[in-house]
């Protein structure tokens, strides 16, 4: 079979008629239909059937179609990482990351990463947005990679980061003044929290319900400086990172302590493994995992 013959096919199994796909892909309906007719003897099956005079897939046709959708999509790729690495032009890697990354790791990543001469001619296009965004994005192809929270079994993944995560209350909380706090100290407390789509909030949805405990949630936020700037408005407490952006005449920062050790989360550093990173791309990968990788997290 040819390459060809399967766009051909992908064309019409969305549009089920031949004269309509014919002038779509500019060619005749004889070789349209020629080209369909050879595809269907090589695979030994019709791909295409007659049902009160419509076209419409068989089931072989609609089995074989999300196949032929995947190996276009490939190729596409493929051609796309070869774009890119034609002459001297320069590389463009799409990086992702969340709010609480960006006054820490992604600076010292970006200083060691570009220490290294050989890779001064690689440029980045950085998006800053929540985890699980930032976690879709990937999956979907508009990034070659970010820093998540969140986890999938279509992804290849590094531990990059173990964050602590402390209680923020207004300054003149009475448990501001504490070196620590347990969930219990806190628990019925008013409290802001991220939404349900964080890997956060499922966090503290656990600990919560191995409490017995529901939280008396007062608001609830998609990023953690929103989180802040209602504690420092006095409107409740938050579970949140440590942060540049902490006003810490209005909000004090405790660190978590559960069984005498940190309350933390992991960060991974996440790539899709079904598209295939530009050279640039996987130096950057490379880098990354070898310097700031975190082994068996």
């Amino acid at each position: 079979m040819t390459l060809l013959q399967l766009q051909y096919f992908k064309a019409l199994a969305h549009m089920l008629h031949y004269t309509k796909t014919a002038e779509e892909l500019h060619i005749s309906q004889p070789s349209l239909s020629y080209a369909i007719s050879g595809l269907e003897d090589e695979l030994g099956v019709k791909l295409f059937e007659k049902k009160n005079r419509k076209n419409q897939l068989t089931l072989y046709g609609e089995q074989f179609l999300p196949y032929v959708e995947q190996a276009i999509r490939s190729l596409e790729e493929g051609r796309v990482v070869l774009e890119r690495m034609k002459g001297d032009m320069t590389q463009v890697v799409r990086l992702g990351y969340f709010q609480s990354l960006s006054a820490s790791l992604i600076p010292s990543i970006i200083e060691g990463f570009y220490g290294e001469e050989e890779n001064r001619m690689i440029r980045f296009d950085f998006t800053e947005e929540p985890s699980f965004d930032i976690f879709e994005k990937i999956h979907n192809g508009v990034l070659d990679m970010g820093f998540t929270l969140h986890q999938g079994d279509w992804a290849d993944q590094a531990c990059v980061l173990r964050q602590p995560l402390y209680l923020a209350v207004p300054a003149d909380h009475h448990l501001a003044r504490r070196k620590s706090v347990t969930f219990a100290d806190f628990a019925r407390e008013p409290l802001i929290l991220l939404e349900r789509s964080s890997t956060l909030r499922k966090q503290m949805d656990l600990r919560y319900a191995e409490l017995g405990e529901v939280p008396n949630l007062v608001f609830e936020v998609r990023e953690c400086n929103t989180a802040l700037q209602y504690v420092s408005l006095k409107f409740g407490l938050a579970v949140v990172p440590q942060t540049s952006s902490v006003d810490s005449s209005k909000v004090a920062l405790i660190p978590i302590s559960e069984k005498d050790e940190e309350y933390v989360r992991s960060v991974y550093l996440t790539r899709n493994r079904a598209h295939v990173l530009s050279p640039s791309a996987q130096k950057v990968w490379e880098y990354i995992v070898k310097n700031f990788g975190i082994a068996g997290k």
